[in-house]
C-alpha cells in the first residue's frame, strides 16, 4: 500500500485512510519517505537518461521496485545498526580507553615532577655543612662475630668510613667496593690514598643505604683482584 499511495494509485478514500494512520504511525510515516524519495530518484534517472522512460512509469517496474525498496530498508537497517555500534558502543569505549591514558599520563608526570623536587632538595642539602656526621672505624682486626657498627640519624645525609689498612709500600693506592649480601647496594670508591695518620678517609650517601649487614673489601688500586683487607659493617638507624 506504500508504493501505491507514493505512485498515487489509491482511491480517494483509500488515500485518506493511509494518511490517517501513517500520520499516527511512525514506522509507516517512515516507509512512505523512504518509498518517495526512492521513487523520485527512480525518476530524476528518467528525466536525466539514466533510466528508460517506459520503464520507469509502466506498472512493470512493479516487479524490480518491491526487491530494490526491500534492499534498501535493508541497507538502511544496516546503516542504523553501524551507527548505533559506533556512537552508543565503539566511539565510549575508545574515548574511555584516551581518558584511562591521559590520566596516566598525567600520574606519570606528577611521580616524574615529585622526583625532581625530591633530588633537587637532597642536592640543595648535599650543597650546605652537615652537623654531627657519623663516623664509624672499620678495623680487619674484629672478631667474626662482632662487626664495626654504626647508628644513623634520620637527619644523617652520609657517613665517614675511617679505614684501617695494613701495612703497604708508599704511594699506594686504594680501591673499597662496598656490598649488601643481598645485593640490593652495591658501591665503589676508587683512588683511595692514606692520610697522615696512616688510614683511608671516605664518605658515602645514606640515602639509599638500607639498614643491615654489608662487606667492605679492600683491594689495591692497580690490581682489583688482590684482596688487601676484609671488613664487615653493620648499619644501624635511630
Amino acid at each position: 500500500m506504500v508504493e501505491a499511495y507514493v505512485r498515487r494509485e489509491l482511491a480517494p478514500q483509500d488515500c485518506a485512510a493511509f494518511e490517517e494512520h501513517y500520520f499516527q504511525c511512525a514506522k509507516c510515516f517512515d516507509d512512505v519517505q523512504l518509498v518517495e524519495k526512492f521513487v523520485g530518484g527512480v525518476e530524476y534517472a528518467a528525466r536525466t537518461g539514466r533510466l528508460d522512460p517506459e520503464l520507469a512509469s509502466s506498472k512493470a517496474s512493479r516487479t524490480w521496485l518491491f526487491p530494490a525498496f526491500a534492499f534498501a530498508a535493508a541497507a538502511a537497517m544496516v546503516f542504523a545498526g553501524a551507527f548505533t555500534f559506533e556512537v552508543f558502543i565503539r566511539r565510549p569505549a575508545r574515548e574511555a580507553q584516551l581518558q584511562h591514558e591521559l590520566q596516566q599520563a598525567r600520574s606519570e608526570a606528577q611521580a616524574s615532577q615529585a622526583r625532581v623536587a625530591e633530588l633537587g632538595q637532597r642536592a640543595a642539602l648535599d650543597a650546605g655543612p652537615e652537623a654531627n656526621v657519623p663516623v664509624v672505624i672499620l678495623t680487619a682486626s674484629r672478631s667474626a662475630g662482632s662487626p664495626n657498627q654504626v647508628q644513623l640519624r634520620s637527619a644523617s645525609r652520609r657517613v665517614l668510613l675511617w679505614i684501617d689498612v695494613p701495612a703497604q709500600s708508599p704511594g699506594t693506592r686504594f680501591l673499597v667496593a662496598i656490598s649488601s649480601p643481598d645485593g640490593r647496594f652495591a658501591k665503589s670508591i676508587h683512588d683511595l690514598e692514606r692520610n697522615s695518620s696512616g688510614a683511608l678517609a671516605a664518605s658515602l650517601p645514606v640515602a639509599d643505604m638500607p639498614t643491615g649487614a654489608y662487606n667492605v673489601r679492600l683491594f689495591n688500586e692497580k690490581s682489583p683482584g688482590q684482596l688487601i683487607a676484609e671488613y664487615r659493617l653493620m648499619v644501624g638507624r635511630r
